[in-house]
């Protein structure tokens, strides 16, 4: 997958992926390609994902990376990053996402972002307030030139937003493939 994140980010001035987990250790492992995938091409990743993840990752990436590749990964929890004022709400995520983003841009630093989106479970009106929050997304990797991939729990996703998250993304990886979202075999 490390050639294929690489060729779709080379070929477009942004890009908005739908990742649907299925099975773990293969979103773990593409994760890893797409931390490659940027590395080689001289990008800072920001990993927006669960402390759990976030060690196993860290972990894995010792032996494949050095110290110098090390320091381009930038991890948060995402527990914090989506909760942090107790529940899920579109406009305090973006604000947070601008200040996270602000050294990158007033650096000059090229760079892609991977959110695995969780929220608590008895949210009120989550499957609307997710689909207000993708289509912002959305036109903010589309006005500002971002690479983003956003990973959803299959579990967790009822057919509903499935088909809203696939109409707000370009392309959609599932197992180990990137499809074309109008292609896409989910």
């Amino acid at each position: 997958m490390q050639k294929e994140f690489s060729q779709i980010i080379k070929d477009n001035k942004s890009v908005h992926i739908f990742y649907y987990i299925t099975e773990q250790q293969s979103y773990l492992n593409n994760l890893i390609s797409y931390i490659r995938s940027g590395i080689e091409q001289d990008d800072h990743i920001l990993i927006i994902e669960s402390e759990k993840i976030i060690l196993q990752l860290n972990r894995q990436l010792k032996g494949i990376l050095t110290k110098q590749q090390m320091s381009q990964v930038h991890t948060i929890n995402n527990f914090d990053y989506y909760c942090s004022n107790g529940s899920f709400q579109p406009h305090v995520i973006f604000s947070y996402l601008n200040n996270i983003l602000k050294p990158f841009y007033d650096n000059d630093l090229s760079f892609r972002t991977w959110a695995h989106v969780e929220w608590h479970e008895e949210q009120e009106s989550i499957l609307a307030i997710l689909e207000e929050f993708e289509k912002e997304a959305d036109r903010l990797v589309n006005e500002g030139g971002l690479y983003l991939v956003c990973a959803y729990d299959s579990e967790r996703v009822p057919e509903s937003l499935k088909t809203a998250l696939m109409s707000c993304h370009e392309y959609i990886i599932k197992g180990d493939k990137i499809y074309p979202s109008a292609m896409s075999p989910l």
